[in-house]
C-alpha cells in the first residue's frame, strides 16, 4: 500500500525529492541537517555553460548569471546584517510537542553537532528582548484576503500558547547550519509528511481551495520547497567537516560569518547534488522570490531603522550606526532595483488568487511540522527558514505594498533566510572551483 502510494505521489514531488532514491537516481537523504549516502549519481546537467538561462517558469525575470553578479555582494552585506544583535539572537521555543506522532526535540545522533548553544536572557540588551516566539505563525493568514490591512497587525498577535520558560534565544552565529549527522527513521518521517502535504494527502488541509489556475501557478509553492530544500542540503554538502585547523578553503569565499567556527565541504556531496538542474533551477526562483519579498518591504526598513538599535533606551550604538549604513548599502542597491520575481504575471490566470490562501495554510502545516524534528539544531533552523518563506509569501502576495509593516520575527526570519539563499547561490559556483582541487578525507 506504501508502495503504491509514493508511485501516485511521485510526479507530483519532482523537484523536491532528491533525498530518496526513486527513479532519479538521487543519491543523498537531507533534513534541515540530516544525511545519508547511497549509490548513484544524480540526473541531469551542469548549469556552467547555462548562466542565460530565465527561469520564466518561475515568474521569474532575471537571468542565473544575472542573479551570480550580484549574490556575492548581497551574500557580503547579508553576513555583516545577520551579525548584528538584531537579527543574530532568533527567539524560538524548541520544546514544543510535535502534533502528529510522539517526538522530543532530544538529540539524536551521534555527534554534538545538534545541539544548540543558547544564550542567556540576561546577556541580551534590554531594547532588543522580544516577548513573543519568532516562529509563530498563527497571524500569519488573515490579512491575505483584506488589502485594507498591514501584514501582521500589532506585536501582541503572537501565539500564547507556550511558557516563557519554554522559549529561548538562539544565537545563529555560534549554530550555522551545516551538517548534524542528524538521521534515522525519525527524519524520514517528517519529510514524508512534508511529501504528503505537498501532494494535498497526509496530514489534510482545513479546507479546499478551487479555480482553474494555471499549470505554471500551481507548481510555483512546490517550487519554492524545493529551492529550500536544495538551499538546506548546499549548506549541509558545504559545512561537512569541522575544520580544527582552519585552514579551509572556504574561509577565503566570505560564507562563513563566525571566525571561530569554519568547515570543510564534502565535495563528493556536492558534485552529486549540484549535477541536476532542476533543483539549482529552484533555488535560484526561490532566491528571486525572496528578494523580491525584500525589495517590497525595504521603504518600511528604511522608513524605520532606529527599531534595530541595541543601546539603552534605544540609542543607536556605533555598531547600529554600521547597521543603518549595511541596511541602506543594501536596499539601497542596483539588485534591489532591477525585476526579479513577478508576481502581476502570477495574478494573470483568473483563479491564481485562490491558491494563495492554500499555500499559507500548507506552509503553517509544514511549520508545524518542524516541531516533530528531534534535532535541535535542526529544528530551530527549519522554524526559522519555514518562517522566512511564509512571511516572503505574505509579502510578495500582498495586494497593497504600501500598507505592509513587518514584526520582529518576520524581519529577522527573511532577512536571515535571504542570506542562507546568498550562500547556497554562491557556494554553487564557488564549490565547482574549490571542489576541483581539494578533497577531504574524515579522520576516524
Amino acid at each position: 500500500m506504501v508502495g503504491v502510494r509514493l508511485l501516485i505521489i511521485l510526479p507530483i514531488l519532482l523537484g523536491i525529492v532528491w533525498q530518496i532514491s526513486f527513479n532519479y537516481n538521487t543519491s543523498i537523504a537531507l533534513l534541515f541537517g540530516y544525511h545519508s549516502t547511497e549509490s548513484g549519481d544524480a540526473d541531469g546537467l551542469s548549469l556552467k555553460n547555462g548562466t542565460n538561462i530565465l527561469l520564466e517558469e518561475g515568474f521569474c525575470q532575471r537571468t542565473i548569471g544575472e542573479v551570480d553578479r550580484d549574490a556575492r555582494k548581497i551574500a557580503g552585506l547579508l553576513n555583516k546584517i545577520t551579525a548584528h544583535p538584531y537579527f543574530r539572537y532568533f527567539r524560538v521555543n524548541l520544546e514544543k510537542s510535535c502534533p502528529y506522532w510522539e517526538a522530543q526535540a532530544t538529540c539524536s545522533c551521534e555527534s554534538r553537532n545538534c545541539q544548540v548553544c543558547t544564550c542567556d536572557e540576561r546577556n541580551l540588551p534590554e531594547s532588543l528582548k522580544y516577548p513573543f516566539d519568532m516562529s509563530d505563525l498563527s497571524s500569519a493568514n488573515h490579512h491575505l484576503l483584506d488589502g485594507k490591512r498591514s501584514l501582521t497587525g500589532t506585536e501582541d498577535e503572537g501565539s500564547k500558547e507556550s511558557s516563557d520558560n519554554d522559549i529561548t534565544y538562539v544565537d545563529l552565529i555560534r549554530n550555522p547550519e551545516a551538517n548534524t549527522g542528524y538521521s534515522g527513521p525519525m527524519a524520514a518521517r517528517v519529510w514524508k509528511a512534508i511529501y504528503d502535504e505537498n501532494s494535498g494527502v497526509g496530514i489534510p488541509l482545513k479546507d479546499g481551495a478551487g479555480g482553474t489556475a494555471n499549470h505554471r501557478e500551481k507548481e510555483l509553492f512546490r517550487r519554492l520547497l524545493s529551492g529550500l530544500h536544495f538551499s538546506i542540503t548546499m549548506h549541509v554538502a558545504a559545512f561537512f567537516y569541522n575544520d580544527t585547523a582552519g585552514d579551509s578553503p572556504l574561509r577565503a569565499l566570505g560564507v562563513i560569518n563566525n571566525p571561530n567556527i569554519s568547515f570543510y565541504p564534502n565535495c563528493e556531496m556536492y558534485k552529486r547534488i549540484s549535477k541536476n538542474d532542476a533543483f539549482v533551477n529552484n533555488l535560484y526562483i526561490l532566491y528571486q522570490f525572496i528578494l523580491r519579498a525584500v525589495a517590497k518591504v525595504k521603504h518600511g526598513l528604511l522608513s524605520d531603522l532606529d527599531s534595530f538599535n541595541s543601546g539603552l533606551n534605544g540609542i543607536a550604538t556605533e555598531e547600529d550606526k554600521r547597521l543603518h549604513g549595511e541596511l541602506r548599502e543594501l536596499l539601497g542597491g542596483t539588485f534591489f532595483q532591477a525585476p526579479t520575481f513577478d508576481e502581476t504575471k502570477f495574478f494573470e490566470t483568473p483563479d491564481a488568487r485562490l491558491l494563495v490562501p492554500r499555500m499559507m495554510r500548507m506552509m503553517h502545516n509544514i511549520t508545524t511540522l518542524m516541531d516533530c524534528v528531534t534535532c535541535e539544531k535542526c529544528r530551530a533552523w527549519g522554524k526559522l527558514e519555514t518562517k522566512g518563506l511564509a512571511t516572503a509569501l505574505n509579502v510578495v502576495m500582498h495586494p497593497s505594498a504600501d500598507k505592509i509593516v513587518l514584526n520582529r520575527g518576520e524581519k529577522v526570519t527573511l532577512i536571515n533566510l535571504a542570506r542562507q539563499l546568498a550562500i547556497s547561490v554562491q557556494n554553487v559556483r564557488d564549490l565547482s572551483v574549490v571542489c576541483e582541487n581539494f578533497s577531504y578525507v574524515a579522520k576516524n
